[in-house]
């Protein structure tokens, strides 16, 4: 861990013993950052952003892991993005300005710039030119642009709005952004999909259940890599509040795969969602191929998975869930362990003592059938870690 990631992740913490320490009485109870719940303004009114329609905001997630086979390297891989074994890390401290499209009567224009800093942005980071290139990409700390558009809405039937630029993908239940998940660590479905885009992406509101979206994108985490490999990033939402039931389908195609030629991606993604009181409940499937991908680009590599999301919400301060997964690396494309199939079973709470403030304790089993030992530097065929990490909006 770099000197700079210490020092950030000790002034995290120190912010957590300071503010879970402080009274009720000192807060601003209707306040959601912890800047503006311990001094009263935020950032976009310190700056005079308010009355123009912009906000800055951001967040920072830190956390630890400890991995039971304590492996040679260091490493839990392959899991992502938490995958140092006994190394506290500032995993990402992410800023933004945005304004959000007005989506009423009338023509309105925004956007939003992401910048963010910390171990996460390994994984994050656009091919090509974009982002690459600004720290040492050897580094376990760098510096992404994860998000750089302009969104325009348009009155036209029901609402049509459209982003311009480099934007996070419509694909997958996880996200990149750490507040927006239960668990701290993620799946292998999550780290095998697209993260970010470049290009055109519409949305149509057709009703009060449904909405459509259209791109045309650059493909999986590119940027101008490959400045000629076009395709397209679509997706149908179907959502009823009455049952508390929701349907995605989305999909993302074309030669658009990095710097791969006649590569053919085509990456899809199912997901079903069910809310029954407290409980929710959540089923993903994903498919990915890439055409001219193994054995000397002579064969087309498949990928696939189904992952299921069980969470139980005791209260406004605390939540219980439960994940489980299969991965299928069909032809050892994703990893580097062969022809493998990989499960992963999550058991986790979130604690939320403030409205800024996500703490996320978790035990996870990671186990494998493969062509060749995926954990502890090629040693096991199995791993427990258990981990904890905490999410400070500011």
């Amino acid at each position: 861990m770099t000197k700079l990631g210490f020092h950030i992740t000790l002034g995290i913490c120190g912010v957590l013993v300071f503010a879970c320490s402080a009274s009720a009485d000192e807060a601003d109870p209707t306040a959601t950052g912890l800047i503006s719940q311990y001094a009263g303004k935020d950032a976009s009114s310190w700056l005079g952003l308010k009355n123009s329609g912009w906000t800055l905001g951001g967040w920072g997630t830190a956390g630890i892991n400890y991995n039971t086979d304590d492996p040679h390297d260091s490493s839990n891989g392959p899991m992502n993005m938490t995958d140092r074994n006994g190394e506290l890390n500032l995993y990402q401290l992410n800023l933004f300005v945005e304004k959000a499209v007005s989506k009423g009567e009338h023509w309105d224009i925004g956007g939003r710039l992401d910048y963010m800093f910390g171990t996460d942005t390994r994984y994050t980071q656009a091919a090509g030119t974009w982002d690459t290139k600004i720290m040492n990409p050897d580094s376990y700390y760098n510096m992404a642009v994860p998000q750089a558009y302009v969104e325009v809405f348009a009155p036209v039937g029901n609402g049509l709005s459209g982003k311009l630029g480099h934007f996070y993908t419509i694909i997958g239940y996880e996200s990149v952004p750490s507040a927006l998940n239960f668990f701290s660590s993620h799946t292998y479905s999550f780290k095998s999909s697209p993260f970010t885009t470049t290009g055109a992406l519409f949305n149509y509101t057709i009703n009060d259940q449904w909405n459509v979206n259209l791109s045309a994108a650059k493909g999986m985490d590119n940027f101008d890599l490959n400045p000629g490999a076009w395709g397209q990033m679509s997706g149908i939402n179907w959502a009823n509040a009455d049952t508390g039931t929701a349907l995605s389908f989305s999909i993302m195609q074309g030669n658009a795969y990095q710097n791969m030629p006649n590569n053919d991606l085509e990456y899809y993604s199912v997901i079903f969602q069910q809310q029954f009181g407290k409980w929710h409940y959540v089923i993903q499937h994903d498919r990915g191929t890439v055409n001219h991908a193994v054995n000397n680009n002579q064969t087309t590599a498949v990928w696939y998975s189904v992952v299921n999301y069980l969470t139980y919400q005791l209260n406004d301060v605390w939540g219980l869930g439960v994940r489980g997964e299969w991965f299928r690396d069909q032809s050892g494309f994703r990893y580097n362990s062969g022809e493998a199939s990989y499960y992963d079973v999550t058991a986790g709470l979130n604690w939320k003592p403030k409205v800024w403030l996500l703490v996320r304790p978790e035990v996870r089993y990671d186990w494998a059938q493969a062509q060749t030992a995926p954990f502890d530097a090629g040693r096991q065929f199995n791993q427990v870690v258990m981990g904890i990490d905490a999410v400070v909006q500011f």
